[in-house]
C-alpha cells in the first residue's frame, strides 16, 4: 500500500539559490514503488512555517523527509548557520506527531548530531533513491530496529529516468540567477582530508537516462545546465562516454562542470567542447600533501589550462590555501604560478571550515597548537557542528600576495558563483 510523502526543502539561502534537485530524484523513486509524493519548496517563503503549518493541516501525510543540503554556508565571510532556521520546521511536524527522515549531502556529514540536533526520528545518509523505499517498507511494516539508514550501501536506482520540471517551480530560481543542475553519479574518490565528500563509494548513473532527463528538460524549454556533481571526471571512461552520447543527442544545451586535475586527457577536452561545455571548475590545493594524495602536479594544471585555451573552454579555478602546517612557500609559488599561467578567474579560500568525522578535524583535536588557530575557543566537547573555522593566514598576507591582481577573487568577499562570472 503506498503512502502519502511530503518532501520539504528548507534550504532559503539565495547567493545563488539551488533547486533542490535530490527532491525531484526521490519524487521519481518513489513513485515508481507506487507512494504519492509532494514537495513543498520553502527556498523562496517568507513565512515557511506558516506554509509549512497550511499543508499539514490542509492534507494528510504518512512521513515528511527534510532535505538538509547544507548545515551553513561553508565560508567564512558572512558565514550562514542554518540549522537553527530548521528547528521550528521540525517542531511543526512533530506537533501533528508525523514521523520525520532527513537526508542530503549535509545531513550525511554528520547524521547522528544532527538528528539529535533537530530531534528528528530517523535519517538517510548518501542516495536516497534505493533506500528510502527500502526504509518505508520496513517502517509500514514495524520492521525498523534503527535511527540512520546507509544510501551509500544500497546505492542508485539505475532504471530511473528523472522526467523533472513539474514539482518544482525553476522560474524563479532562474529569475535570481540561479541554474538547473543534473547529477552524473554520486560520490568522489578524492582524499582531500576536510571535505565530507571525500572517499566515499562511487556509483554512476546510466547514461541514457540522464540524457533523457536533459532532453526532457530542453523539451521543457531550459538550456543552461550544470553539474551537481562533486567532481565530473571522476571516471575518466565514463565522463568520456557521457559526452559522447551528449553529442550524439545534440541537445540545444550549454553546461558548466566541476573538474578535478585527474584523470583527464585532451579527448575528454575535446569531448567537453563538441558537447557545449563551456567553463570549468577546477578545484585545487596549494599544499603539495594535498596534491599529492589526489595524484597531480602543476604539470598537470599546466595541462589543463593548454586544453581549455585550445578547446575554447573558460577555466575557473576553486583554490584552497593555508592547509594545517603548509608552509608560507607553497602558498606562494600556488599564487604566483596562477599568476603566470592565466585561467579566467581564481577564487580564493583560505579559511577551512572544520567538519566532525574529518581527517581536517582528528588533526585538530589532537593538537592544541592547531586549536588556537581556530575562529572561536575550541573545547573537549566540539563537535564541530556550530560553524568553525581554522585559518593560519591572514587576509593582509594574502592580499600582499595577490598584489591587486583582478584575476583572483577571495571566497566569501567578492560575492558570485562561477557560472554568474561569465
Amino acid at each position: 500500500m503506498g503512502l502519502n510523502i511530503l518532501l520539504v526543502n528548507p534550504n532559503r539561502f539565495q547567493n545563488p539559490p539551488v533547486i533542490p534537485i535530490s527532491l525531484e530524484y526521490l519524487v521519481t523513486a518513489l513513485e515508481k514503488h507506487n507512494h504519492k509524493v509532494e514537495i513543498l519548496d520553502l527556498c523562496f517563503s517568507d513565512t515557511p512555517k506558516n506554509n509549512l503549518d497550511k499543508i499539514l493541516n490542509e492534507k494528510i501525510f504518512d512521513m515528511v523527509g527534510f532535505t538538509i543540503r547544507n548545515i551553513d554556508s561553508a565560508l567564512y565571510f558572512n558565514n550562514e548557520f542554518f540549522l537553527p532556521d530548521f528547528k521550528p520546521l521540525i517542531q511543526c511536524v512533530k506537533e501533528q506527531n508525523i514521523p520525520i527522515i532527513l537526508g542530503g549531502s549535509g545531513f550525511s556529514a554528520m547524521p547522528n548530531e544532527i538528528l539529535a540536533y533537530l530531534e528528528a526520528d530517523f535519517g538517510i545518509i548518501g542516495p536516497g533513491e534505493k533506500i528510502f523505499p527500502k526504509f518505508l517498507e520496513l517502517w509500514q511494516s514495524k520492521k525498523i530496529t534503527k535511527k540512520i539508514f546507509d544510501g551509500w550501501e544500497a546505492g542508485l536506482d539505475k532504471e530511473l529516468v528523472n522526467l523533472r520540471g513539474d514539482n518544482v517551480d525553476y522560474s524563479r530560481y532562474l529569475k535570481e540567477e540561479g541554474i538547473v543542475g543534473f547529477e552524473t553519479h554520486f560520490g568522489c574518490n578524492n582524499q582531500c582530508p576536510y571535505c565530507i565528500e571525500a572517499n566515499t563509494r562511487l556509483h554512476f548513473r546510466d547514461i541514457s537516462c540522464i540524457i533523457e532527463e536533459l532532453a526532457h528538460l530542453v523539451n521543457q524549454g531550459y538550456n543552461h545546465f550544470h553539474t551537481c556533481d562533486t567532481e565530473f571526471n571522476t571516471d575518466l571512461k565514463f565522463s568520456i562516454d557521457f559526452c559522447t552520447a551528449l553529442i550524439k543527442r545534440n541537445l540545444d544545451l550549454k553546461w558548466a562542470l566541476y573538474m578535478k586535475p585527474t584523470p583527464h586527457n585532451e579527448k575528454l577536452f575535446e569531448l567537453l567542447h563538441k558537447s557545449n561545455a563551456y567553463l570549468i571548475t577546477l578545484s585545487v590545493d596549494s599544499d603539495e600533501r594535498i596534491q599529492k594524495l589526489n595524484s597531480y602536479t602543476y604539470d598537470d594544471l599546466i595541462q589543463i589550462l593548454n586544453y581549455c585555451q585550445k578547446y575554447d573552454i573558460k577555466l575557473a579555478i576553486d583554490l584552497l590555501l593555508g592547509y594545517p602546517n603548509e608552509p608560507l612557500e607553497s602558498v606562494k609559488k600556488m599564487i604566483n604560478f596562477f599568476k603566470v599561467n592565466r585561467p579566467f578567474t581564481v577564487g580564493i579560500g583560505f579559511n577551512y571550515r572544520v567538519y566532525n568525522h574529518t581527517p581536517l578535524a582528528r588533526l585538530i583535536k589532537g593538537d592544541s597548537s592547531l586549536q588556537k588557530k581556530l575562529n572561536r575557543p575550541y573545547t573537549n566537547s566540539e563537535d564541530f557542528l556550530k560553524p568553525i573555522f581554522y585559518n593560519h593566514l591572514s587576509q593582509e598576507t594574502l592580499e600582499e600576495l595577490i598584489d591587486y591582481d583582478d584575476l583572483f577573487k577571495i571566497a566569501g568577499i567578492t560575492p558570485g558563483v562561477n557560472y554568474q562570472l561569465i
